[in-house]
C-alpha cells in the first residue's frame, strides 16, 4: 500500500483528513478490505492531533467508507462501496414524512417512469416471469375482497421494486426500494380505502406490466407516471379535507 497524504495546513479541520482518505478510496489507492494506517501513524502523516484523526475516521465510518473495530487487533478497514448510507438518509426522510406528497410524487414519477421504460426496453424474460407472478398474487388478493390496504400495499411495493430491479441500474433500484420500504405511512394517513380505489390501483399495475411485457417503452413510462399522479391527487385531496 503506497499512500502519500498531504500534511494539513494550519487551522484546517478533520475534513482535510476525511477528504484525502475518501479520495484515496475513490481512486483505488485504498482497496476494499485494506486496513488504514494506525491512528498514531495517520496523526504523523497528516501532522495533526490524534483527536482530529479519530473524528475523521468517525465521519468516514458514518459515510459507509470504512468499518472500525476496537481492541488490540482493531483499526479502520475500507468497506465495499454500496448505497447503504444513501438509503438510510432517504429512509428517514420518507418514513418521517419530511417531504410533501407533491415532492414525493415528482421524485417517483421521474424514477418510476424511467424504470418502467427501461424494463420495457431491456425485456428480461426471467424477471418478467417474476413480475407476472406478483401481478397474479395481487389479483388473488383482490379476489378475496379485502377491507383494507395492508396486504395490497405490501404486494404493491413488491411490484414497484421488481420494476426498479428490471431497470438494471443500482442507483435507480436503491432509491425506489428505499421509497417503497418506507412509503406506507403516507398511504395509511392519506389514502382512504374503498373497493373502487383498490380495483383502480390494480388496473393501473396491470397496465404498466402489460406495456413492459409488450416492449412498449413510452407507454410503460406514461402508465407508471399516470398511476402515481392519479393516486397523489387522491391523497392530496384527502390531506386537504383533514386540514380544513
Amino acid at each position: 500500500m503506497d499512500l502519500h497524504f498531504t500534511r494539513m495546513a494550519p487551522l484546517k479541520s478533520y475534513q482535510h483528513v476525511v477528504e484525502q482518505i475518501e479520495n484515496a478510496i475513490c481512486e483505488g489507492t485504498l482497496q476494499q478490505g485494506e486496513r488504514l494506517p494506525s491512528e498514531l501513524k495517520l496523526k504523523e502523516m497528516f501532522a495533526t492531533s490524534r483527536g482530529t484523526v479519530r473524528e475523521a475516521l468517525r465521519v468516514l465510518e458514518q459515510k459507509g467508507l470504512v468499518s472500525i473495530r476496537t481492541g488490540v487487533k482493531g483499526g479502520a478497514t475500507v468497506k465495499q462501496a454500496n448505497t447503504d448510507a444513501m438509503r438510510d438518509s432517504m429512509a428517514l426522510l420518507v418514513r418521517h414524512q419530511k417531504v410533501s406528497l407533491r415532492q414525493l410524487a415528482e421524485f417517483r414519477e421521474f424514477l418510476e417512469g424511467y424504470a418502467a421504460e427501461k424494463a420495457a426496453e431491456i425485456q428480461n424474460d426471467e424477471e418478467m416471469v417474476q413480475l407476472r407472478r406478483i401481478v397474479q398474487a395481487i389479483q388473488d388478493h383482490v379476489d378475496t375482497c379485502p377491507d383494507d390496504w395492508t396486504e395490497f400495499n405490501r404486494l404493491d411495493a413488491m411490484f414497484h421494486q421488481k420494476l426498479a430491479a428490471m431497470a438494471d441500474n443500482p442507483l435507480v433500484e436503491a432509491n425506489l426500494v428505499t421509497v417503497h420500504d418506507n412509503i406506507q405511512g403516507y398511504f395509511q394517513k392519506y389514502l382512504p380505502f374503498s373497493r373502487q380505489l383498490l380495483e383502480k390501483d390494480f388496473a393501473d399495475l396491470r397496465d404498466i406490466a402489460s406495456a413492459v411485457e409488450q416492449g412498449k417503452v413510452k407507454e410503460a413510462g406514461k402508465a407508471a407516471r399516470r398511476h402515481i399522479a392519479r393516486f397523489t391527487r387522491i391523497m392530496e385531496k384527502h390531506q386537504l379535507l383533514e386540514t380544513a
